[in-house]
């Protein structure tokens, strides 16, 4: 399996390593992942009390085909925005990490071509996006979803569907509740358990609800006639609203409160040690 690995600023534009950019990447360090551990000691024997994951660093060489110009494109491109930039990796699938710049040396051509050693910081554990959707509309078959990126749309039975999450740690979610509802509801189910809650002490027809758990972005929102609101006052405050999937199978449990066609879509973000 080939991999590739390219860059997203904040703005979306990317940045390929490959050979139609002029810009190869090579002798890639620090994909993996590495623990801070603390321990106390009874007797002989060794207790960990904690577990931290440090900022790391990844280290790379870039090879400018194209020498000096390449380099100066690529730094053009940086120009565009590199405080939040993401490294994606893909192989047979595709993940990406948060990254700061630390470094980029600039030597002499050798043979046409300018080799530059990168250094990033890793600000993140490695992110695996998925999008599923519960479907609870009244009619089953022959719909038709316009959306512009794919969707999983999973079996539904009474608004309730099973979904396996990887990863190291619980995944964040953003959750897109679009139609009407009347005190809507998500719950969380795992091992026959009920773990987690959303629910909204509010009704809407024709909106559009978001909610966000992602640990630097959370949020409660409605968009409805093009107007915002934050509707972070509407939450139930005895119940989890943020919510999160735990690594292993999950039900996922949509009431929306009407009898007419809702949409509830998940946006999953599972997070990964390394790969």
């Amino acid at each position: 399996m080939i991999r590739r690995f390219y860059l997203e600023n904040e703005n979306g534009v990317q940045f390929h390593f490959k050979y139609y950019t002029g810009v190869l990447i090579s002798d890639i360090v620090g994909l993996g992942f590495e623990f801070s551990l603390s321990y106390f000691k009874y007797g002989h024997i060794h207790k960990t009390v904690k577990k931290e994951t440090p900022l790391l660093e990844i280290s790379a060489v870039l090879n400018f085909l194209d020498g000096y110009d390449g380099y100066q494109k690529f730094i053009d491109y940086l120009n565009q925005g590199s405080e939040n930039l993401k490294l994606y990796y893909r192989t047979n699938e595709t993940k990406y990490v948060y990254v700061d710049i630390v470094s980029l040396s600039k030597a002499e051509l050798e043979a046409g071509i300018l080799k530059s050693e990168i250094v990033f910081n890793k600000k993140s554990y490695w992110i695996k996006e998925r999008q599923i959707i519960i479907d609870i509309t009244n009619q089953s078959g022959g719909k038709i979803y316009p959306y512009s990126y794919t969707y999983n749309y999973q079996i539904t039975r009474e608004g309730r569907t099973t979904i396996d999450i990887g990863g190291f740690f619980n995944a964040s979610l953003i959750i897109e509740m679009e139609g009407n509802v009347d005190h809507p509801e998500i719950n969380v189910i795992h091992s026959g358990k009920l773990i987690s809650s959303l629910r909204l002490n509010m009704v809407a027809e024709d909106a559009l609800i978001i909610t966000s758990s992602v640990p630097d972005n959370k949020y409660l929102k409605m968009i409805k006639d093009d107007i915002e609101t934050d509707i972070y006052s509407y939450q139930d405050f005895e119940k989890d609203n943020f919510i999160e999937l735990s690594p292993g199978q999950n039900t996922l449990e949509f009431k929306s409160g009407v009898s007419t066609n809702t949409l509830c879509k998940v946006h999953i973000f599972e997070y990964h040690l390394g790969w």
